[in-house]
């Protein structure tokens, strides 16, 4: 599996999960918006502990590696996420999660919740779209031990 020059991860058979950045992009935008998004370690452990079967995706971005206690609770997270079904994405920045999110601290974890029926009427395509997108990703590497980094869109 490589990263191409779009942006897409391409495996040796030719497959293509396109567009995964910007569907990532979509989604956290249409979380935001709809006051559906957990943003922060803490808060998302939190809201885990609370109520686990109410979360849809867990998008990790690396953090300061230096601070063992916060890598001991992402370890944990990850575990917990895993074990209750949330789709991990791991995604290249920190910086560029926490501006995606409207953060004003950077932050390393943001947990999008599952939609409402009522909520999932009123959805666009575009956005039913991406979070497809999201689950063929996150199913196609479902196995592996080392999650392929989606690379966020800078702008």
């Amino acid at each position: 599996m490589v990263l191409n020059q779009t942006g897409a991860f391409e495996m040796n058979s030719g497959f293509q999960t396109v567009g995964v950045g910007a569907s990532a992009r979509k989604a956290l935008l249409s979380a935001l918006q709809d006051k559906r998004l957990v943003i922060g370690l803490g808060s998302a452990i939190r809201s885990l502990a609370k109520e686990p079967d109410q979360f849809t995706f867990c998008f990790l971005a690396p953090a300061h590696h230096d601070d063992s206690g916060a890598h001991l609770q992402e370890v944990l997270l990850e575990a917990f996420c895993l074990e209750h079904d949330i789709y991990i994405i791991r995604v290249d920045s920190a910086y560029k999660l926490s501006r995606l999110v409207q953060s004003s601290m950077e932050t390393s974890c943001a947990l999008v919740r599952k939609l409402s029926t009522r909520m999932i009427r009123r959805m666009t395509s575009a956005y039913r779209r991406s979070e497809s997108i999201l689950v063929e990703h996150c199913e196609l590497y479902l196995d592996e031990p080392h999650k392929p980094v989606i690379k966020l869109p800078e702008k």
